[in-house]
């Protein structure tokens, strides 16, 4: 049995995170004799290769896979925003009361064409720095305007 000190450094994660806001939305699927859920627009809280998670007001939670549209910030000034569509299966829903959020995590299952190139170039490219095991910031400013949840509280 783990003790409180070493679940606090333990990264269950394939793949580093960065500390990344990037603009997504998620698309449910159809089902027939259901109502269409509505797409929800949002932003990435933390990214990797394997997956991301996002902060939402309301559990936005679906059980199964859902498509994301995830906006990708140009390479160059005078370049285009490049979208990248990928199947993921949302994996937890955690009501956070020092986020005020819900935070959602997901695991991607599969890109469209050419968006695990795509974001794994994006990745490198994103300014990082030291954060908390398993994470990158990659804005300085993200962890002073959201708290991390695994932090002591005081800190």
């Amino acid at each position: 049995m783990k003790n409180m000190n070493q679940w606090e450094h333990d990264d269950r994660r394939e793949s580093p995170r960065l500390r990344l806001r990037l603009r997504l939305a998620v698309v449910y699927p159809q089902r027939e004799g259901r109502t269409a859920l509505p797409i929800y627009h949002g932003a990435s809280h933390d990214i990797g290769m394997s997956g991301l998670s996002m902060l939402a007001e309301d559990n936005i939670f679906h059980e199964g896979e859902v498509k994301i549209l995830l906006a990708l910030p140009p390479a160059h000034s005078w370049a285009s925003q490049k979208i990248i569509t990928a199947t993921v299966e949302m994996t937890y829903a955690i009501r956070s009361s020092k986020l005020n959020a819900y935070k959602i995590g997901m695991t991607f299952r599969e890109f469209k064409e050419d968006g695990k190139a795509l974001l794994q170039a994006a990745l490198g490219r994103a300014p990082t720095k030291d954060a908390a095991p398993g994470t990158q910031d990659a804005d300085p400013v993200s962890r002073m305007t959201q708290p991390i949840d695994s932090q002591p509280l005081g800190c």
